[in-house]
Formats: C-alpha cells, structure tokens, sequence
C-alpha cells in the first residue's frame, strides 16, 4: 500500500527582495542543511574547505548578477530570512558548480515527457524522480509573483528548481558532464533556470538557455500549447532535442552525438546510460497512452535496482553519498497542475497541487 503525503505549501508573495526574504525565512534550516551537506561532500571527494568553496562560488557571481537583475535583491533577501552571509546563500545555490568535478555520484535524475501523438489528447506532459543524496529535505512553494506570474517551485537546495508557472511553462533538469578541463562555468544555473522559468513564453525561456545554460545540465521545457523541447548543453556549445514520435527522454548522458566525445556519464554517472536506455523502452511501449498514470508507473521503474529510475539506496557507496528518490512529480502544463509525491514513487502516492 502506498503512502499518500502531502507537501506542506509554502506559501510567499512580492517583490524579489520580498520573495527571497520568504524562503530564506521558511527554509532556513533546510538551507543550511543543503550548504552543509554540499560542503560536506565537496571536502570528502576533492578536500576543499569550506573558505576555498564559498570563494569559488563567488566568482561565480558577477557574471550572474548581470545576467539577472532580480538575482542580489532576491538571494540578498534570502540570505536576510534565513540569517546567512550574502555567500553562503549564494553558495547554496550554486552546488552543482561546486560538485561539477565530483566522480562517481550516482545520484541524479531520469526524465519522461511526451507530447502530441505520444499523448492521447496531444497535450504535453512531463514527468521525473528528484534524485540525490539521502536525506536531503525537498520542500514545495507557491510563490505570487508582484508581477501576477504564480509558481509551483520544487527546489532541491543548491541543484536545481523544478518550476510550473500560471502561463504553462514547466521544466525539467538532468545533470550532464562535460569534460572540458580548460574551460569553467560561465553563468551559474541558479541565475540562468530561475530567468527563464519567468517568462511566459516557451521561446523566451528557450532563448534564455541557449544564451547561458553551458555544460551541467539539460533542461526540458514543455508549455501549455503542447510545445516539447530540451536544451543540452557542453561548456561552450548547446543543442536543441525535439521530440521524437512524440517522446523525450534524459538521464544524466549526452542525447547529441557531436558532445559524446566530451561526455563523462561513465566516470560521473555510471548508471545513467543504462536508465536511458530504459526510459526509452518505456516509452515505446507507451505511444498515444503517456497520461499522469502511465508516467507515474514508468517512474517506478527498478530494472538495475538500486540504481534504477526509481532509486533506492546503494548499499556498495559510503554512507555519505548514497542517494535516493527523494520525491517524483509529473507536470500537466495545459492544466496548470504538478502531481507530486512526497518519496519514492513506488511507495509514495502523487498528490496534486494547482499553480
């Protein structure tokens, strides 16, 4: 019997500055938590303090208070609400830079979207496991923008924010490897994702990522108009992945044959290709019948347990970088409606939450 739970929802209004002071207020000790836990792993794997991360983070911070100009008031504010310096809630928000060299982390994430003929009313529908390390706290915010735009905001501290907006625009992240040495991340995702997943059109937000999003993760965007794309990025190249018959599918390996030469999956994500290849035979099997039903059954997937779809702990990794499903959701973007369960999703339900 699975468990129904139900997300707390948090709520926060206002302007930028307003916003972050929210979070940081309401998630406070989850952030520290998250900046913690990264700066944890950061030392175990590459024996980096916690001074050398917290300044590598903010050289990371010119260039994306440039690009985003709602970026200082609303991590300013985050930082205010919840009683941390300007850089280490910056520093939160940028731990996909601070692993970026990081091996062997089994711990990300595999994605399902389909749209058109994969959909029996060609809508598009998009769906993932939130992948990380064990025990890391995944919490759910309604925000209201001063703007009018609302979200549904699934933020996993310091990786990534999984976004439904009130104009249809929702995303999906998978973390990818380059292995560039000679070159470094330019816009951290925490400025690029936030920008983008404001805007109300798909093509601005596809814009958006084409111009920043370099090396570290694929972004899956789908809207209300049953539009489907991913972004895929290297260090200082990107693709755009349209739908095939219907279906998109990613886990942590490069789907762009002309990146495969920089590709790491086998160093960083050993098991990602093995739940590509998976995802895909689901998904065939699954043409004109992808609905929030058929999604969530495929996101339970254990072929390759415990580094399957749905992950369970590996019980060969050290304890403190074992990983799991921390949470799963599935996005109707026509619909306005995030399906969310609080777990795994072989033992947790999908409970619904409207933008």
């Amino acid at each position: 019997m699975k468990r129904s739970v139900k997300m707390p929802l948090i709520e926060l209004a206002g302007t930028p500055a307003e916003v972050g002071r929210g979070w940081g207020k309401a998630m406070a000790e989850n952030m520290h938590h998250g900046l913690n836990r990264i700066l944890a792993v950061v030392h175990e794997v590459h024996k980096t303090s916690r001074t050398e991360a917290l300044s590598f983070a903010m050289k990371l911070w010119p260039a994306a208070r440039q690009f985003d100009p709602e970026l200082e008031p609303f991590v300013s504010g985050q930082a205010q609400g919840a009683g941390m310096s300007l850089e280490e809630a910056w520093a939160t928000r940028c731990g996909l830079e601070l692993l970026f060299v990081n091996t062997n982390l089994a711990a990300m994430c595999t994605t399902l979207a389909g749209t058109g003929p994969a959909t029996p009313d060609g809508q598009s529908i998009m769906g993932q496991n939130i992948d990380w390390f064990t025990g890391t706290p995944v919490s759910l915010l309604h925000i209201k923008r001063s703007d009018g735009l609302r979200q549904l905001v699934l933020p996993l501290l310091g990786i990534g924010e999984y976004t439904l907006n009130s104009a249809g625009l929702a995303c999906c992240l998978n973390g990818v490897a380059a292995m560039q040495p000679d070159l470094k991340p330019q816009i951290p995702m925490a400025a690029y994702l936030p920008r983008a997943m404001r805007q109300t059109d798909i093509t601005k937000a596809r814009r958006l990522l084409e111009q920043a999003c370099r090396g570290m993760v694929a972004v899956t965007l789908a809207d209300a108009q049953a539009s489907l794309l991913c972004v895929e990025s290297t260090l200082d190249e990107y693709e755009v992945l349209q739908p095939r018959d219907g279906f998109l599918a990613h886990a942590n390996n490069y789907r762009t044959s002309r990146f495969q030469a920089v590709d790491g999956w086998q160093m960083i994500f050993p098991d990602s290709q093995a739940r590509t290849t998976r995802m895909d035979e689901l998904a065939a099997g699954l043409a004109g019948r992808l609905t929030p039903e058929t999604l969530g059954q495929a996101l339970t997937d254990h072929q390759g347990h415990p580094n399957a779809i749905c992950r369970h702990p590996d019980p060969a990794v050290p304890p403190g970088l074992q990983a799991e499903s921390l949470g799963s959701f599935i996005m109707l973007p026509a619909q306005g409606t995030m399906l969310v369960a609080a777990g795994n999703p072989c033992t947790h339900e999908y409970v619904r939450y409207d933008v």
